[in-house]
């Protein structure tokens, strides 16, 4: 008889393991832990309930009456058995036809005449010292209920007890993860930068609110889970199809466990962009891959003012050779004439007047440098005031013929006056004189007209050049080609005020 006890225990502490690995909320424990007391001993009525000790509450799971299981509930603490039970943390055995009238419990669940329990087992869920629940089986029949059976209830309410603790923490965790992804979804939110997270797979897991415009998505052409793969991308749209392709190379360095420092990648499909990409790879503390983050950013903008920055350079050093060559060539022909002691006041006069309306076409250039610096910075400002553009054109050519190897003829209506930056415009039109004679035969003409309507002032320059093809007066157009080679000769250059 010893030994069928003994291994009744044991077989009972082996189930009670499982039961705190399976349960995944308080319902699923409740009825493990019904089928367990169900299993050594009569559990007609079951109880099962957690105890908040700020608030002195008693809250029921759930309750098992005859095989029916019903909703809980939840009652104060009050001056019954489970009250009792909870306040001392000792467990009792209860017989009510000994103890007292038979009296309903507060949970009692069935419709009809009330049938009172006639004897009971209550021990409490502890956690450490403090109570945190109490399990109850009641039976119909009185002496239902030995010492036996309060050490296996106390047995399987001490497995509770595990569980709940575990159950809480895993509540709490999930509470704590909640959180976390809450604030990682408001960083990813205010990122100016489009940021795509892949687990291992290359598997898209989690995007923000810049890339999925960027990417064109929308709920029927975005599949989070699945690899981003080239054969996947026909489920997308053409434009971020091409934005997609481009991320494949940064995916595929991720998943062999290698990041990308930086990549530039020009799109054409539609309105021109350009990219910059960016990978790193994710590990958990084990070293192991767990996937990475892409981050890519419309850099179209910033190229463009890097070109064009380069494209000015480049004809700001080109057009100082020709002041620069004036000034020294002066210089050192007035400097040879007064050594000669030449006394021709008017030629002097003229050699100055040359050097020094070609030092003021240097500092022109300088300033147009100068400008490309306020232009990254933000801060180049117009002053606008009254301005002929017949006269301010005329004028950029009267200071081009000197030097020049072409003829420039100017065409003006009369009185093209309005509110300008003069000194902005006049960079503009000598720009693109200067285009048009470079790529244009010496001893050609090249022509500039002012006209005007109600609204708009328009500046032409045309020349006598191989002009552009097609193909490249189109890029043009579209603001593809560098400024330099658009204001070549044959376009017709166009500054329209």
């Amino acid at each position: 008889m010893h030994d069928d006890h003994l291994r009744a225990r044991l077989e009972l502490a082996s189930r009670l393991g499982a039961l705190a690995s399976d349960a995944r909320d308080l319902v699923e424990l409740f009825r493990a832990l019904y089928d367990e007391t169900a299993r050594v001993m009569d559990a007609t009525v079951f109880l099962f309930a957690t105890y908040d000790d700020v608030s002195q509450t008693v809250q029921v799971v759930r309750q098992m009456d005859r095989g029916d299981e019903h909703g809980g509930g939840s009652f104060p603490l009050g001056k019954g058995f489970t009250s009792e039970v909870i306040r001392t943390g000792a467990p009792r055995i209860v017989q009510w036809a000994a103890e007292g009238p038979p009296i309903r419990l507060l949970y009692g669940t069935e419709a009809g005449e009330l049938v009172s329990p006639r004897s009971g087992v209550v021990v409490p869920i502890l956690l450490g010292e403090r109570v945190i629940g109490v399990l109850s089986a009641q039976s119909y029949l009185p002496g239902a209920y030995d010492e036996d059976d309060l050490l296996s209830l106390c047995a399987i309410a001490s497995q509770a007890g595990a569980t709940i603790k575990r159950l809480r923490a895993s509540d709490q965790m999930a509470i704590e993860n909640e959180r976390h992804a809450l604030q990682l979804e408001a960083v990813l939110a205010s990122m100016d930068e489009a940021l795509v997270i892949v687990d291992a797979r290359g598997s898209i897991v989690r995007l923000n609110r810049a890339a999925r415009e960027l990417l064109c998505l929308d709920s029927g052409s975005l599949v989070v889970g699945q690899p981003l793969e080239r054969q996947r991308l026909e489920q997308l749209p053409a434009t971020a199809r091409e934005i997609a392709e481009a991320l494949l190379p940064v995916i595929d360095a991720i998943r062999a466990g290698a990041g990308i420092a930086q990549m530039d990648v020009e799109l054409h499909q539609g309105e021109r962009r350009v990219l910059s990409l960016g990978g790193s790879v994710l590990r958990s503390p084990t070293a192991e891959l767990t996937g990475g983050v892409i981050v890519f950013r419309d850099i179209t903008a910033q190229r463009d003012l890097e070109r064009l920055r380069e494209d000015i350079f480049a004809m700001a050093w080109h057009d100082m050779h020709t002041p620069i060559t004036v000034i020294r060539g002066h210089a050192e022909l007035l400097q040879r004439r007064l050594s000669s002691g030449e006394h021709d006041r008017k030629a002097f006069k003229a050699a100055a007047s040359l050097i020094a309306k070609h030092a003021d076409r240097l500092a022109e250039l300088l300033t147009a440098l100068f400008d490309i610096r306020c232009l990254e910075a933000g801060v180049l400002s117009i002053t606008r005031w009254t301005t002929d553009l017949g006269v301010l054109v005329g004028e950029v050519a009267d200071g081009m013929r000197s030097t020049a190897r072409h003829e420039i003829r100017v065409s003006a209506d009369g009185g093209v006056v309005g509110e300008w930056d003069e000194r902005r415009i006049q960079q503009v039109v000598t720009n693109l004189i200067s285009n048009a004679m470079k790529y244009s035969p010496e001893g050609s003409t090249v022509a500039l007209s002012v006209s005007a309507d109600a609204t708009t002032a328009t500046i032409r320059v045309q020349d006598e050049g191989i002009g552009l093809d097609s193909a490249e007066l189109s890029s043009c157009l579209a603001g593809v080609t560098a400024p330099n080679r658009c204001a070549r000769s044959g376009a017709r250059g166009l500054a329209s005020i």
